[in-house]
């Protein structure tokens, strides 16, 4: 393992024997070691930058860098098989499938809103049903 900050600062090497084991510090007490570290004001920064201007053949070799990589990490889907699927995966997946519209289906109808005329029963039953007699509708028309 190791100590991220053992790179910069010996004091952690010295102590365990230059070992690294189980026991090591990863992260070391900023408090109690005194690292120089080096802190710029931005503007130091800007004037050593502009000083040092890049050179072509390093902005050149950087860019290939970074082509090289880029081509590394590439993953070529043209160049991989293709997977066919064969019968019986072909009809697993169509029963499956099947199988899950069926249950959005129930789940559906279970669901369904009812609509007013619902309750009025069929009209098949009503027209099924023997005329009124002739007495029936003289009563009803006398009254």
């Amino acid at each position: 393992m190791g100590c991220c900050y053992s790179y910069f600062c010996n004091d952690d090497r010295s102590s365990h024997g230059g070992d690294v084991n189980e026991r090591t510090h990863l992260l070391v007490d900023p408090v109690s070691n005194n690292c120089n570290v080096q802190r710029a004001n931005s503007e130091d920064i800007l004037t050593r930058n502009s000083n040092n201007v890049p050179k072509k053949t390093d902005e050149q070799s950087a860019l290939n860098k970074i082509l090289q990589e880029f081509a590394t990490n590439v993953i070529d889907v043209g160049a991989l098989d293709s997977h066919t699927l064969q019968q019986n995966e072909y009809l697993e997946r169509m029963r499956l499938y099947d199988l899950r519209v069926q249950r959005c289906n129930k789940s559906k109808i279970l669901t369904k809103k009812k609509y007013i005329l619902q309750d009025i029963p069929t009209t098949d039953k009503i027209l099924s049903v023997d005329p009124l007699s002739k007495d029936d509708i003289k009563m009803v028309c006398i009254t």
